[in-house]
């Protein structure tokens, strides 16, 4: 196995999830400033107390193109961009079992994360110095308790997950829980988490290709 060609697939996935992130963004913002636009023009002749009331015709479309769809799509682009990280941690396991001929294929076990149990088959077999991983995959933890409540709850936390997402949200400007606790992703949150997965990725995969001399 070559890691390189790992390296180069995680970052052909990372650099598609950018651009499409970016594409979207860019689409919503430009779809929002035509209906401004045209709502302007409509408005034109009109005196100020009756455009006051004709913009209450166009507000809800103008709420949900700046508000509701933004955070539709990017609570989508960012479970997508969790399940990509599920898949090549998984091609990780795989690839580094059949390469240095590990004694054990990565096989799922009980109801922990997937994620924590990959990282243990992975640490369990090279030896990875304990702080090159910490800060991003504590990150990368907080971010999974993110794409749990987006997909088993309507980006609600659990009572056992507020507190844990309240703090890891209060520092960021791009994330934060709403008047009902529901997740609102702004413009910048799911690129900020594509970072750290980068990160995430590009650490991992400089820990093994440190081992594998020793390992093969």
């Amino acid at each position: 196995m070559h890691l390189d060609m790992l390296k180069s697939r995680i970052h052909s996935d990372l650099r598609d999830m950018k651009e499409i992130v970016e594409m979207s963004e860019r689409l919503l913002t430009e779809e929002g400033n035509r209906l401004v636009g045209r709502v302007s023009q409509e408005l034109e002749g009109f005196s100020g107390t009756e455009q006051e009331f004709m913009k209450g015709w166009y507000s809800v479309g103008i709420h949900r193109l700046d508000k509701v769809f933004p955070n539709i799509q990017r609570r989508a682009l960012f479970t997508t961009a969790m399940c990509m990280t599920e898949s090549n941690l998984l091609l990780v396991c795989a690839m580094c079992q059949r390469a240095f001929d590990l004694p054990h294929v990565f096989k799922k076990k009980g109801n922990q994360r997937i994620i924590v149990q990959v990282l243990s088959y992975l640490q369990s077999n090279f030896a990875m110095r304990p702080k090159a991983l910490t800060l991003d995959w504590e990150t990368l933890q907080h971010y999974w308790t993110l794409r749990n409540c987006l997909v088993h709850n309507d980006g609600k936390p659990k009572p056992s997950e507020l507190k844990e997402v309240t703090d890891f949200c209060a520092p960021i400007p791009t994330i934060e829980l709403d008047q009902d606790n529901r997740l609102v992703f702004h413009e910048g949150s799911v690129s900020r988490a594509l970072h750290v997965i980068g990160l995430f990725f590009d650490t991992l995969l400089n820990e093994i290709e440190r081992n594998k001399l020793k390992i093969a």
